[in-house]
This record gives C-alpha cells, structure tokens and sequence, in this order.
C-alpha cells in the first residue's frame, strides 16, 4: 500500500486512494489535523442529517464551507468534543455574516 507524499511548495499533499478508501474520503469531505507529539494525526470530520434535524439548508451549508475554508487557510479554526457545540457555534458564524 502507498502510504506516502510529498508535500508541495504550497503545503498541499494528495492523500494517497487506499487510505482515502479506508477512511471513506471523499473530494470536498473536511479533515482535521492534529499534532501529537512528533506525529501529526488526520482525522475525517463526518457530518450527516437526520430527517429530524437539519439545521442548516443546503445554501447555509454551502455559506459555511466557504466560512470554514477561509479560516482554515488563515489557520483560525476550533475543535469541539461534541456536536452541540459545533451546532452552537455555526449558528453564531453563519449569524455574523
């Protein structure tokens, strides 16, 4: 399995298909990266809809990736431990604009 990359000049490194594959990545999916001593951990962020909660539409989704892809690339971004949170604090980002 190709476990490796290279990093370009920009920063950006293509995650090699089979670990994309093991961790169901898809193109436009959100990852986390976290460093851990003189490793660095991934994580696949995964947000899905239930039938009985959408908080957002899909034009409040499409605001709040472009919200979230801004920050990242200005290194402003926030973890949370759980969903409520992330909830909370979407709603008051997608408020502000």
């Amino acid at each position: 399995m190709k476990d490796r990359a290279i990093v370009s000049e920009r920063g950006t490194v293509t995650i090699p298909e089979p670990i994309r594959e093991i961790a169901h990545i898809q193109p436009g999916d959100l990852i986390e990266f976290k460093p851990l001593g003189d490793r660095i951990i991934l994580r696949h962020l995964v947000f899905r809809r239930t039938t009985e909660e959408t908080f957002m539409t899909d034009s409040d989704w499409a605001k709040f990736d472009k919200l979230v892809r801004r920050q990242l690339k200005k290194g402003q971004y926030k973890s949370y431990s759980d969903l409520g949170q992330a909830k909370a604090h979407s709603r008051k980002l997608m408020h502000k604009r």
